[in-house]
């Protein structure tokens, strides 16, 4: 069985939705100050996931681990940061694993994913954000990622001392 990445349509988004939803919820509703995240209401709605299914440079993914249900996994295939143009870099928007998936190697089988997505794609580097606090950058400097600038969650409601976020990066 293992790891499969199966592309999100209009038929499975609703379970994107719900599987993004709940691993967000899992991991990062510490984030906010009324435990109401305004996060999901511009990141997991019919709309917003129908129009990352159109944009042809958006690639939405459920994660599935042993057929069942694991993660989410979001990459924007041409976004430039910093002196990377979008013709050398992928951005790695959103990886989100249920907390039942979690060291089990499918986050680990998730970046290798990305990686061979973005050497076909004839990527130079892949650049994600990840909270400077937490276990998602343990787990990114583990797997070769290193931090090359800041960012700052700009959201209403997040707590002033969870805003910090890291961008990293991995040349190919």
């Amino acid at each position: 069985m293992g790891t499969l990445f199966e592309p999100v349509t209009p038929e499975t988004m609703a379970t994107y939705i719900k599987v993004g939803t709940q691993s967000y919820l899992e991991h990062y509703l510490y984030l906010w100050k009324d435990q109401n995240p305004t996060y999901l209401k511009v990141s997991f709605t019919p709309e917003v996931v129908q129009s990352e299914i159109d944009n042809p440079h958006c690639c939405n993914y459920l994660i599935k681990h042993n057929r069942t249900n694991a993660g989410i996994l979001k990459i924007t295939i041409h976004q430039s940061w910093g002196d990377w143009t979008s013709k050398d870099a992928l951005y790695l928007h959103r990886l989100y694993l249920l907390e039942h998936a979690t060291g089990k190697n499918i986050g680990k089988n998730s970046l290798h994913f990305v990686e061979n997505l973005a050497k076909r794609h004839q990527k130079k580097v892949i650049w994600l954000e990840a909270m400077k606090k937490g276990l998602a950058k343990q787990f990114y400097q583990k797997n070769g990622y290193t931090s090359i600038g800041k960012s700052c969650i700009s959201l209403e409601g997040v707590k002033e001392s969870e805003k910090e976020m890291l961008v990293m990066g991995k040349t190919l």
